[in-house]
């Protein structure tokens, strides 16, 4: 008797586009990504904030360096992945 066995892997993508595998459309694609607010960047907001920083407790909303990262299928437009930084 034999069977298939299907694994399912998570992907290792990381801030910038990658080639992965679609796990819904089953596709090779390289991904297309989006800067989200996460809570890295909220941590450093209130952070400055509380130290009195006010002009600049907004710049870490706008910053790549401290944003997650949504991976998007090219073809059928699924969210793939999201890559946190904290």
């Amino acid at each position: 008797m034999t069977g298939v066995t299907q694994v399912m892997v998570t992907p290792s993508l990381s801030d910038v586009p990658s080639q992965t595998l679609c796990p819904h459309c089953q596709q090779l694609v390289l991904s297309q990504t989006r800067d989200i607010t996460g809570l890295l960047s909220w941590i450093i907001c209130g952070s400055l904030a509380v130290v009195g920083c006010w002009p600049c407790c907004f710049i870490p909303l706008c910053t790549h360096c401290s944003m997650d990262v949504e991976h998007h299928c090219p073809n059928c437009k699924a969210l793939i992945y999201v890559y946190r930084r904290l």
